[in-house]
């Protein structure tokens, strides 16, 4: 489905030679729903695989980037479906230095926030929907201050949706909304980009990658990717180093009782940034037994499953 797999920056294959199959046409024509073309079929593909990028105005609208500063880090960001207040307060809470532990927990805060927005308040106790979490993790000045409850409730929420992905939700942008390993890569991303360039960007102003700057993407090339014009895919590899390498960051003596937290919490979390890699090969949980019930609708089945997964799923420490 690329030109370049080999390189982060590919281009799509225009026609993939899949489409010529009679299986291809068998399958687009027996999907459920309104009947739609090839192309549509293609498309979604593409965007489901993480085979598409994040350049402004051209893959993700963004204007001026009003709310995140910057125009490219409004794209990674808004494809990712985070609001600017979440975005920078995670970052804030985390700094640069854990921004990967921000992103992981930026989506996990977008995710709750909607859940919020969704279901009526009075349902929210007994569907396991914690608006006290949200409060409290947008009132912390540092993550010291934020509850191991809250972390675990919001790292469950995360989980939940790596293991069943909601295929064919709609982001708030009116996108297609991204696998959430894709979207916590692309938050990861808008990051980096809002650290700034000590070399020089990678990016050229129109969003394509500077050729005496930008690394490839290839084992023993460290230089910086510009992020915007890789595939989520390539970002989502770039994510899973950064997650290491910022693991192994020797802590300040003098900051020892937080770093011993961050740590803590990285091997917290880190079984799930592997459990993204094999997001492509797992088949998708689109239907649920609490929806046989006509009492309840699919938004609140959603949240009863994730109240399920806080009850029976625990992450390892």
């Amino acid at each position: 489905m690329l030109l370049d797999p080999s390189s982060p920056y590919s281009e799509l294959q225009p026609a993939p030679f899949f489409m010529n199959d009679v299986a291809w046409a068998t399958a687009v024509s027996s999907l459920p729903g309104p009947p739609i073309t090839d192309q549509q079929a293609l498309d979604v593909m593409r965007w489901d695989l993480g085979l598409t990028k994040a350049r402004p105005d051209i893959d993700v609208a963004v204007g001026s980037g009003e709310g995140f500063r910057d125009r490219f880090v409004a794209a990674s960001a808004r494809k990712a479906d985070v609001d600017p207040d979440i975005f920078w307060h995670m970052l804030t809470l985390t700094g640069y230095r854990h921004s990967t532990k921000a992103a992981y927990y930026a989506v996990a805060m977008q995710m709750l926030r909607r859940q919020m927005a969704e279901v009526p308040a009075r349902r929210h106790a007994a569907l396991g929907i914690d608006a006290a979490t949200f409060q409290r993790v947008m009132q912390a000045y540092h993550l010291g201050q934020v509850p191991e409850h809250d972390l675990r409730y919001l790292s469950t929420l995360v989980q939940h949706r790596l293991i069943h992905w909601r295929v064919g939700g709609k982001a708030s942008t009116g996108l297609r909304e991204l696998p959430v390993a894709f979207r916590i890569a692309r938050v990861a991303a808008a990051y980096r980009d809002a650290d700034g360039y000590f070399m020089g960007a990678p990016c050229t102003p129109d969003a394509l990658p500077d050729k005496q700057v930008a690394g490839s993407g290839q084992p023993g090339d460290y230089r910086d990717l510009c992020l915007v014009a890789a595939t989520d895919r390539a970002v989502h590899r770039w994510y899973l180093q950064e997650v290491r390498n910022e693991a192994r960051l020797r802590p300040d003596r003098r900051h020892a009782r937080s770093s011993q937290l961050l740590a803590s919490l990285i091997a917290m979390v880190m079984p799930l940034f592997e459990m993204a890699n094999i997001l492509e090969v797992m088949e998708a949980a689109v239907a649920d037994d609490l929806l046989a019930a006509d009492a309840i609708g699919v938004d609140e089945a959603e949240v009863a499953a994730e109240r399920a997964d806080l009850l029976t799923c625990r992450i390892p420490e």
